[in-house]
């Protein structure tokens, strides 16, 4: 009895796995291949958008940032700077225009003129008074503010070099007062602050007993009268420029 070999009774099936083995590769190889394909596909979308989206995510911060900078960034204007306000040392005292003597007062104008070198203002109303004795002590009261008839306001006067700017002041005759209201004093002059100013003006007004403004501190009437400052000069007889 002959007993078969069961490596020579295997061929067919051996065959029929490698034939089913070799028929099946391209199949796998196409599954590969498409899967590669795909995974390309994917990438490559992937990779195509990426840019796109990191280059709005860029040009959105690039907009921030431009954004804070611009108002960040402070205008390349100035700032105009405001004319200042006349100093005692800018300015000039002296009497001029106005309408002259009245039956008891004279009508005069009060003038300070910008000897500066620049522009200034003024504003409001001087303080004056009369001085008297070699230490220029003060006589009588300071003068009272008068207000303008027209219902008009202070206003702010620009003064270029040589500007000048003046405000109504009365001065009343010492004579038309009554002796126990007005003790007569001899004065030098009067003392003048400009607007917003600690240092005083001198304007020399030497008179003899009986003349303007001669009245002691006891005096209950205003010797003097002053308004506010205008441009220009009091309009009126001896009206100075």
């Amino acid at each position: 009895m002959v007993t078969q070999d069961t490596d020579v009774s295997s061929p067919l099936p051996l065959r029929s796995f490698v034939k089913n083995a070799l028929l099946g590769l391209p199949l796998l190889a196409a599954g590969v291949l498409a899967a590669g394909c795909a995974a390309a596909s994917s990438s490559s979308a992937v990779s195509a958008s990426s840019p796109s989206g990191a280059a709005s995510t860029s040009a959105a911060a690039t907009g921030a940032a431009s954004s804070v900078t611009a108002t960040a960034t402070p205008s390349s204007g100035t700032t105009p700077t405001a004319t200042p306000a006349c100093t005692s040392a800018e300015l000039q005292v002296s009497l001029g225009g106005g309408a002259g003597a009245g039956m008891s007062q004279n009508h005069i104008g009060l003038q300070l003129r910008n000897i500066g070198s620049a522009s200034c203002t003024v504003y409001g109303y001087p303080g004056v008074f009369w001085v008297a004795g070699a230490d220029g002590h003060q006589v009588g009261a300071a003068a009272a503010r008068q207000l303008d008839g027209s219902g008009s306001a202070e206003k702010t006067v620009t003064l270029a070099p040589g500007g000048l700017a003046s405000a109504p002041l009365d001065i009343v005759d010492a004579a038309v007062i009554t002796k126990s209201q007005c003790k007569p004093v001899p004065v030098r002059g009067l003392r003048v602050y400009p607007p917003g100013e600690t240092a005083a003006l001198f304007l020399s007004m030497p008179t003899a007993a009986g003349g303007y403004g001669e009245c002691s501190l006891t005096t209950k009437e205003p010797t003097l009268l002053i308004g506010y400052l205008q441009a220009g000069a009091q309009p009126g007889s001896g009206e100075a420029s």
